[in-house]
């Protein structure tokens, strides 16, 4: 199932392949290689963005093509890794991205030769223009080539099997919070059912609308629970007063790393704070599932006030750095739209929101 670059240098580039030989030590492998599963399965940095069905679910939604650059040894075995999309041009051109629509994802490596070696093919095919540019959601080593930005941050929260020392770090803000809403009757429920995940999109719509940001497509949800939710990487919890749907969040896991991906509120049950229990349900259950590591996904640095809510868990927040080849401006097409859709969004129905993100979300990766 692999293919190395001396094997395809006959294809062109309209066949949306890896053409050219990035040196004998760098392949292309199909996203379905076993080999590639192993591998990443091994290694303890891994997480679920570098999950083949977190992939191949980029690839079925929004028709990416995807494929992983490994690094073997001599014997065959695959010392080093990242799974890429070719995410099509129209926003923005044509380009290589690992992954879209993830926090994060570093190469995965044995040792640091290793992460050297697949680091400076990318740049030398990019160079010699056997590649189009990337764009990795990593820190790369300095390099004229490449431009290292930073408009995010990463909250992440060290987890113990017992759940009330972790407790013991929370601001009293948050510990008031989570009594709030338990006195005030929030109940958590947590689910893998498709019926779970059509719960949270229908709030998440309502969410969606009222920021003026494009909502994923439906088939995207419906691909993350069969996909994934389905075969045990990940749950929804749902907060609920009585039968209303107050809240809810889609968290998604492997290895030892749980991480909150997406949450949705209801605008009138704020008050009852079903956030703070919600987020407390999770990390009890990643405490009793034996995770060590919660992630609380990215946020923009201008968010203050969400990062403040993220550390007030005790989580640690670190500058979330991504590359590009070439270097990039940080204004772009996709971001010069964002105030005209977020105004429109935000006047119309909801079928707008619904729709727009049928339309463009694709491009966005």
């Amino acid at each position: 199932m692999s293919r190395s670059y001396e094997g395809l240098a006959g294809l062109t580039a309209r066949e949306h392949t890896p053409t050219k030989n990035f040196g004998a030590e760098v392949d292309v492998l199909d996203l379905a290689d076993t080999r590639w599963h192993n591998f990443a399965a091994e290694q303890s940095q891994a997480q679920i963005f570098h999950h083949p069905a977190w992939t191949q679910l980029m690839a079925d939604c929004y028709g990416y093509r995807p494929f992983v650059l490994a690094v073997r040894d001599a014997d065959g075995h695959i010392r080093a890794g990242i799974p890429m999309v070719e995410v099509p041009g129209l926003l923005r051109g044509r380009r290589w991205v690992a992954l879209p629509f993830s926090d994060y994802c570093a190469p995965l490596t044995c040792s640091p030769d290793t992460q050297s070696t697949l680091i400076n093919s990318l740049i030398q095919a990019y160079g010699a223009g056997n590649a189009p540019p990337i764009e990795l959601r990593c820190e790369l080593p300095p390099h004229t080539a490449v431009k290292s930005h930073s408009e995010h941050v990463l909250h992440t929260l060290t987890l113990d099997p017992d759940s009330s020392s972790v407790a013991g770090r929370f601001h009293s803000t948050h510990r008031r919070n989570i009594k709030v809403a338990q006195t005030r009757g929030v109940r958590i429920e947590r689910g893998n059912e498709r019926e779970h995940v059509e719960a949270f999109y229908r709030l998440h719509l309502e969410t969606r609308r009222r920021q003026g940001v494009p909502i994923q497509p439906w088939r995207f949800f419906d691909m993350l629970w069969s996909k994934l939710i389905a075969n045990g990487l990940g749950f929804v919890l749902l907060a609920y007063k009585d039968d209303e749907c107050l809240a809810g969040a889609v968290f998604l896991h492997w290895q030892r790393t749980l991480t909150y991906k997406y949450g949705a509120s209801a605008a009138d049950g704020l008050n009852l704070r079903p956030n703070n229990l919600l987020f407390w349900t999770a990390i009890q259950w990643g405490c009793e599932n034996g995770y060590s590591l919660f992630d609380m996904g990215k946020t923009d640095l201008a968010n203050t006030g969400l990062r403040a809510f993220k550390s007030g868990w005790g989580a640690d927040e670190m500058p979330l750095v991504y590359s590009s080849l070439p270097p990039q401006s940080s204004s772009s097409v996709t971001d010069r739209l964002m105030p005209i859709m977020q105004s429109a969004i935000q006047h119309s129905p909801a079928w707008v929101c619904r729709v727009t993100g049928e339309l463009v979300y694709r491009y966005f990766g």
